[in-house]
């Protein structure tokens, strides 16, 4: 899989900052996420866009040339059956670009699963929505979506001679989500267990720790975990490729964090799969459902035992808090 910033030559509108804008909640799979992006507005457009789905292959669409348009819209053309998508979110989606005017097909994935294309969209502690947020906002994971979108929003209102697009040429996109993932843990809050170190939250989910104690010889010698957010999603299970954001901390009174998926605002995606990660990830995961938040103390013996890695000293006990955001394919 891939990010549509690197998709084609028009890659200026996928490049786009990606943002959101607070808002409510909307429930959907009996998931609360907050809304963080408005949708595009509908135009006659893009309703007249027509899309036959073909299993394992290109879409065939019908583009009623020439297309114009001075303002971005979109249609859902058919609507999915899972999670909403509503910004600050990571989705899997595959893809087929059209030139508006022409209606020459110019880029594509396979629309098979083998190279589709996957990326955060949106960002939750930013107000403004980029494009492609607002494109897919309110559509269900599984939905077809078209969207017409303007030069200027598409490619700057440059011509992009290698894929014969013109300066004022709009771009019809086609759209199917295959997966989306959740922002952060969403649930039930759990009481915390006695022994464990408080997590603290910022307002978008990025976690911290507080111990009054971080001496090495304070350090649990077994495996230890508790989930304080006891999400409604699937079961994970031993082997599943699962999509999380998560902080590792050193037990020591350093309060060394040593890696962060929400420093650089990506989710992380794992294979529960025995030499793939270290053991204690795994079993801090396994049995867990989607949307919850799980905090594990990992011993040496089930973490990187007295190998030194990075910044993580050898025989160090190791602090994991893991928001489960999805379960892939």
């Amino acid at each position: 899989m891939r990010k549509i910033a690197s998709l084609v030559a028009v890659s200026l509108v996928l490049a786009t900052a990606l943002t959101g804008c607070a808002g409510t909640a909307s429930k959907a799979s009996g998931i609360q996420v907050p809304k963080n992006c408005t949708p595009l507005a509908e135009s006659a457009n893009t309703k007249q866009v027509a899309v036959k789905l073909v299993k394992n292959d290109i879409p065939k669409v019908n583009v009623p040339v020439p297309l114009k348009a001075s303002v971005s819209t979109r249609s859902i053309v058919k609507q999915g059956k899972g999670l909403t998508f509503e910004g600050g979110q990571f989705a899997e989606f595959e893809y087929s670009a059209y030139n508006a005017r022409t209606g020459a097909l110019f880029q594509s994935s396979a629309w098979n699963g083998s190279n589709f294309a996957a990326q955060l969209l949106g960002k939750p502690d930013v107000k403004d929505a980029s494009i492609f947020c607002q494109v897919f906002a309110g559509a269900r994971e599984g939905a077809t979506v078209a969207a017409l979108l303007s030069a200027k929003d598409s490619h700057g209102g440059q011509a992009v001679a290698a894929a014969h697009i013109a300066a004022n040429d709009a771009i019809l996109f086609v759209f199917q989500l295959r997966k989306v993932f959740l922002p952060r843990a969403i649930g039930t809050s759990q009481p915390a267990q006695d022994g464990f170190p408080q997590v603290v939250l910022s307002n978008i989910g990025v976690p911290g720790l507080v111990m009054q104690d971080w001496s090495e010889a304070s350090a649990p010698k077994e495996f230890k975990k508790e989930t304080l957010i006891q999400g409604a999603g699937q079961t994970v299970k031993a082997g599943d490729n699962v999509t999380v954001h998560y902080s590792g901390f050193v037990w020591s009174p350093t309060k060394t964090k040593f890696d962060s998926s929400w420093d650089s605002g990506n989710p992380a995606q794992f294979k529960l799969d025995k030499g793939a990660v270290i053991p204690g990830f795994i079993s801090a995961l396994v049995g867990e459902k989607v949307g919850s938040q799980v905090v594990a103390v990992l011993p040496p013996s089930v973490a990187y035992g007295s190998q030194a890695t990075g910044s993580i000293p050898a025989n160090a006990t190791l602090i994991f808090v893991i928001d489960i955001l999805g379960v892939g394919r």
